[in-house]
């Protein structure tokens, strides 16, 4: 069972050694390992083909260039396109992978074969639980629709890395990544866990991931905060869309929609009241748009999301309630 392994390559030139070193260091050998040029201005690229051309093993090395930088999304899609593997897996370049990850992962995708896709665990830092840990223990295997909605988004976490998918899943389903915005994992998995018919996980680390501080969740400039911000109403904008075509839509997916507009309400401290304006605006109008779908927890969601009690998002004990007794029964 070959497995591509997708590294999208953007000024990562500190790290990029590490990865290749945790991918070549794979227990399992069926690996294609396709690494995704994005224009970064470092030499990322250059120290990648230095590491290919000493190693000499049995991992099938790719290197795919894009003519200019297109972002995250559009690498992984080059990587998705061009891969030959029966399952792809997601590789952030800052990142690394324990040696029996691949090994794990296909050895559970092997023994349930009906799973869409099989999720490992992240290693914890030394005395520190990673919010990208699961919160909790993970059932083996889940070929249940609303079990597996559960996990997905209460249990698990929502990154594309660390999965380990059916290729032909992928296709089939268009499921590709948003390009053009950052946050994009949410907007993935969101299409994800709505096809998906079964997933199987296990609670044994096999990935590790690293702070970077010049990574897209953590750089905190003007630009990237923009870029956030509207990436977060895109997002909005298609969960919002397809719940509109989905007649029996679940629970977790409309948690999902307002996860998202909460990400805006606290992207929206870092702004001027020009955009709270906006804001407000926008979610009147979806409000107005929606009100055939409205109900009593909508309608609070509503309300605490407006002035004046929007700004208490930033307030722990106020996000806890608005996530405990509202958002849980949206």
């Amino acid at each position: 069972m070959k497995v591509s392994i997708i590294i999208p390559v953007y000024n990562v030139g500190p790290y990029i050694k590490r990865c290749l070193e945790s991918v070549v260091n794979q227990f399992y050998s069926d690996i294609e390992c396709i690494l995704v040029d994005d224009c970064g201005k470092d030499n990322s690229i250059e120290m990648a083909r230095l590491f290919i051309e000493k190693y000499n093993g049995p991992v099938e090395f790719v290197i795919a260039h894009h003519q200019q930088n297109k972002g995250l999304s559009a690498a992984r899609n080059t990587g998705i396109t061009i891969s030959r593997g029966e399952y792809v897996f997601f590789l952030d370049s800052d990142d690394a992978i324990t040696p029996d990850c691949i090994e794990t992962l296909v050895a559970l995708a092997t023994k349930y074969p009906t799973a869409n896709f099989v999720q490992g665990n992240t290693a914890q830092e030394e005395n520190c639980v990673l919010n990208y840990c699961f919160s909790s223990e993970v059932p083996v295997f889940v070929d249940n629709k609303h079990l597996l909605y559960q996990v997905m988004f209460t249990k698990a976490n929502i990154s594309s890395w660390n999965r380990l998918v059916n290729r032909s899943f992928l296709i089939s389903n268009s499921l590709l990544f948003q390009e053009g915005i950052v946050h994009e994992d949410e907007c993935w998995a969101y299409f994800l866990a709505k096809y998906a018919k079964a997933a199987a996980f296990t609670n044994k680390a096999t990935y590790y991931y690293f702070q970077n501080s010049n990574s897209i969740m953590t750089l905190c400039t003007k630009s990237m905060m923009s870029k956030r911000l509207y990436s977060c109403y895109v997002i909005s904008d298609i969960i919002i869309d397809d719940l509109l075509k989905t007649c029996d839509s679940i629970s977790y997916q409309r948690i999902q929609l307002a996860h998202t507009i909460i990400n805006i309400l606290e992207l929206l401290s870092h702004f001027s009241i020009y955009y709270w304006l906006q804001f407000w605006k926008y979610i009147v109008f979806k409000a107005i748009y929606l009100r055939k779908k409205i109900t009593l927890y909508r309608f609070l969601f509503l309300l605490a999301i407006l002035p004046p009690m929007c700004f208490l998002i930033k307030w722990k004990a106020w996000y806890w309630r608005l996530n405990q007794y509202i958002v849980s029964r949206v």
